[in-house]
């Protein structure tokens, strides 16, 4: 089954963690969502403890979870993220 995520909003929601979050274990955490970058430079991992969502050269992606809702609650989670920094 192919996942539908907007990559384009993964990507500034990655870009706000990185500028606003708190670095913790070689990550950057906002909202409970951890971002960072691969040995590459070219890959973006965000995710907690139930979701992973790791970003590859020319948007390609792969995302992991334990079940749905926790995949709708971490895709929440992002929007959260980008609709806080919309309203700043």
């Amino acid at each position: 089954m192919e996942e539908k995520i907007n990559i384009k909003r993964a990507l500034e929601a990655f870009n706000i963690i990185r500028e606003q979050g708190f670095k913790k274990d070689g990550h950057t955490i906002m909202n409970g969502v951890r971002a960072s970058v691969g040995f590459d430079g070219y890959t973006i991992s965000l995710g907690n403890d139930y979701v992973n969502l790791d970003i590859f050269f020319h948007n390609k992606f792969s995302i992991s979870y334990t079940n749905r809702r926790e995949r709708d609650l971490f895709l929440t989670k992002l929007d959260t993220i980008l609709n806080n920094r919309a309203t700043r």
